[in-house]
């Protein structure tokens, strides 16, 4: 079991490894997209405890452009993400990772004009995995997933280029196809914006 948990591990650092070079591909080549819209990449842990299941997140955001309120006060935005996630499952009969591929439109509510901004944020998006299931008793009925998210987090630094956030993640496919276990994630993120 423990040599088994060693390679599954190993198993998961390659993968990741690989999931980092092709969504560093991606940002490069959408670089000179992203160039006028603030982007900004970050790294998360999440954890869904009722599953036993551990996320580690990479990622990319930027701004819409659409905006609306003070760019000296109460400012409201529209960001888009995109993120690779690997789920490491820690228990269940026949336990294996599984690989998320996301998209989503997050809208951000942010107190600016000092040098620390705080923000709290809400998305739904949509999500692909790799496998339909975790473990034999966390099985999903579609590859498809929705992701809804509430969040809080600050920004701060020089040009508050970073940001510290706290995130509560949903993922499952609504009811469109059962089973419908569903996912609830705890997630810590660290973002520098470019």
């Amino acid at each position: 079991m423990h040599m088994t948990r060693k390679k599954n591990d190993a198993g998961l650092a390659h993968r990741l490894v690989t999931h980092i070079k092709a969504l560093g591909a991606v940002a490069a080549l959408g670089t000179s997209a992203l160039a006028h819209a603030d982007p900004g990449v970050h790294v998360a842990f999440g954890r869904d405890p009722g599953h036993n299941i551990n996320k580690y997140e990479i990622g990319v955001n930027w701004d819409s452009g659409f905006a609306w309120g003070n760019p000296q006060g109460w400012l409201v935005k529209l960001q888009w993400e995109a993120e690779l996630a690997e789920w490491n499952a820690r228990s269940g009969t026949n336990a294996q990772n599984v690989t998320e591929f996301g998209f989503s439109p997050i809208f951000r509510l942010e107190k600016r004009g000092g040098s620390l901004v705080p923000f709290l944020e809400a998305s739904v998006g949509v999500r692909m995995m790799s496998h339909k299931a975790t473990s034999d008793e966390h099985r999903s009925g579609s590859l498809f997933q929705f992701s809804d998210m509430i969040g809080v987090g600050m920004a701060f630094g020089p040009k508050t280029a970073y940001e510290a956030g706290f995130r509560y993640q949903h993922v499952s496919n609504a009811g469109i196809k059962q089973p419908n276990p569903g996912s609830g994630f705890y997630t810590g993120y660290m973002r520098y914006r470019f």
